[in-house]
């Protein structure tokens, strides 16, 4: 038996104390011994790297010991600890994340569509589409719309042209900025300005609303679901599964469809987007999603195919149902408990993807939705912050095979952890428990795509020595873990393997950097 094996296990490790009492192994074998079984349990510890690929990860490698090396001896210029809206600035000039934007991704299986497009875009395009609408509600709420007689959103005041208010203000640029304000999360001081999670959840909740009515403008719905794809695209990512409220849209002169025009218009989309780009590939699978509002869930119609007004849709093809998610504030809503006997009266082919465990609370009925998760057989868990605090629930998870769907920003920007490196992803990598890196709501605080996120991943929530047999291991995770079928998932595979093998030689080129 070698030193090794016997620390791989707590028994294991008694075991080698003993004998290093008894001066059968040297101090520094033992040490050794562990060190090297705590990365071998590491995810993408036991993944072999061809002779290509460890060159490529020795340059990774010296870009990362510098940002660490720097940020060890400045915590200013430590993007690793620092919040993200204060730590952006470093990262973009990163070139840990210029490998990562250039890195071959594979899949993004957490995001939901209304929060997916970067807010300057929105900004630059939606904002200036001639008839955007503006009023507030008596929360004080800005409401968007392009409806010619708007509903009532509730609104205290009349509504006003956004072109005209932009042409009234003292300046176009200004009133661009003012405007971004309104669907994004950014401040220079998210510890002031956010003091608890109720006030970022608040904030965060009142731009699905700002902006809910004008994504169902189906002008705005085409070019907003185009940029979505692009986004994707332009940051190396091949495939993606969404969350998505199917709504009922609605044109210019007030005409209404029903919300199975909106997923004609996905498929109409999605293939132009695929054929122009044909590297973006696509499941032909559809899920569909239970949202969770004021403690109520949206049951009616799920047995029925794309009547259910909140969904989640997996790229491309729409045409029958896979799976089931509720979202929501997990603190303030029902408990998932609440709704065994609702959820098991669905199709025996339903999937569920539920959100569970986004929460600081230990013991409380938030955690517990991780449990009745497992219990209700779900395919994935959405953050699953919650999990570290419960080991029969993680070993259930890890025998299981159940990924977690781990959004480092999104957790930090709504309030659950300040600094990234005690992000409980850290344990998931030590225990190589299944888990896949996703990006939650990138447009709402300007992680454009999914690379800021797994700049996180492997600066923060990776130990410092993890490199690109950890990230390979994520990559490839998005797509074992998706509900790609086998047929599907081996040529996403091939596809991504040619991916890259190429980028592997970028990098050797020296063209990434």
């Amino acid at each position: 038996m070698t030193v090794t094996n016997w620390v791989v296990t707590a028994s294991g490790l008694i075991s080698l104390f003993i004998h290093i009492d008894a001066g059968f192994i040297t101090y520094e074998d033992a040490r050794r011994a562990v060190i090297q079984a705590e990365d071998a349990l590491l995810t993408g510890g036991r993944l072999h790297l061809n002779d290509k690929e460890e060159r490529a990860n020795e340059i990774f490698m010296r870009y990362k010991f510098d940002e660490l090396a720097a940020g060890f001896y400045d915590s200013d210029v430590n993007a690793a600890g620092l919040h993200f809206f204060k730590g952006k600035p470093l990262i973009d000039k990163s070139n840990v994340l210029k490998f990562l934007k250039r890195m071959p991704k594979g899949a993004n299986l957490h995001m939901h569509n209304s929060a997916s497009v970067s807010s300057d875009w929105m900004v630059r395009n939606i904002s200036y589409m001639p008839g955007l609408l503006r009023c507030t509600n008596k929360e004080g709420i800005s409401i968007l719309s392009f409806r010619r007689t708007p509903r009532e959103h509730g609104c205290v005041t009349q509504y006003v042209l956004v072109n005209e208010e932009r042409f009234r203000s003292i300046s176009p640029a200004v009133y661009d900025r003012s405007f971004e304000k309104l669907i994004n999360l950014y401040t220079p001081k998210p510890d002031s300005d956010y003091p608890t999670i109720k006030h970022v959840w608040r904030k965060f909740q009142n731009m699905f609303s700002t902006t809910g009515d004008l994504l169902s403008y189906i002008p705005a719905f085409r070019a907003y679901t185009r940029r979505m794809l692009e986004e994707m695209y332009e940051d190396n990512l091949m495939y993606a599964e969404v969350r998505m409220s199917f709504k009922e849209l609605y044109d210019y002169s007030g005409r209404l469809f029903p919300p199975d025009r909106t997923v004609s218009e996905l498929l109409v989309i999605v293939e132009d987007f695929r054929r122009e780009y044909p590297k973006f590939w696509a499941s032909k699978r559809f899920t569909q999603h239970i949202a969770m509002l004021n403690g109520r869930v949206c049951f009616s119609s799920l047995k029925h195919s794309n009547n259910c007004k909140h969904c989640i849709f997996s790229i491309a093809n729409p045409d029958f149902i896979i799976g089931f998610d509720l979202v929501g504030q997990e603190d303030l809503g029902k408990p998932l408990h609440n709704f065994v006997s609702e959820l098991a009266d669905l199709p025996k082919s339903a999937k569920y993807f539920f959100h569970a465990g986004e929460t600081n609370w230990y013991g409380a009925s938030t955690d517990f939705n991780l449990l009745d998760a497992l219990l209700l057989n779900t395919t994935r868990i959405g953050h699953g912050y919650a999990l570290m605090k419960h080991p029969v629930l993680w070993n259930a998870v890890k025998k299981r095979n159940v990924a977690i769907e781990v959004s480092p920003i999104s957790n930090q920007v709504l309030g659950l952890v300040a600094d990234l490196r005690n992000h409980p992803g850290s344990f998931y990598m030590s225990q190589n428990l299944p888990m896949v890196i996703c990006n939650d709501d990138p447009g709402f605080w300007g992680s454009k795509g999914l690379s800021y996120d797994f700049y996180y991943a492997i600066m923060s929530l990776a130990p410092n020595n993890a490199g690109l047999k950890t990230l390979k291991s994520l990559v490839w995770n998005s797509l074992r873990y998706s509900v790609l079928s086998k047929q599907e998932e081996r040529v996403a595979f091939e596809k991504l393997e040619n991916a890259w093998d190429e980028f592997i030689s970028d990098v050797l080129k020296g063209k990434v950097f």
